[in-house]
């Protein structure tokens, strides 16, 4: 199996490394007024690791070249980011 650095391979990584944070209980990862949200904010992030892990070995089956992999999952990525900003000053 070949190893491919992609844009939802590292957001899987960040989304990791910030469950890890969390079930560590560092604080810097939380404003002090959020602490009691701490369990909303590990199933959020291990969402979004098993969402952004499935979307790219969807991706990888069916995009073969690598340039076009990675053109494709940063456009969803930008999407997503696009998405959520414009959720939280609609709803923030």
């Amino acid at each position: 199996m070949k190893v491919k650095l992609t844009p939802l391979n590292i957001v899987s990584a960040l989304s990791i490394m910030a469950v890890a944070g969390l079930i560590v209980d560092k604080s810097w990862l939380l404003a002090p007024a959020n602490h009691e949200r701490k369990g909303l904010f590990i199933a959020f992030g291990v969402l979004v690791f098993f969402v952004s892990f499935l979307c790219d070995q969807i991706f990888r089956k069916f995009i073969p070249t690598l340039a076009r992999l990675w053109l494709v999952q940063l456009m969803v990525v930008i999407l997503a980011v696009v998405f959520v900003l414009v959720l939280k000053s609609v709803f923030g």
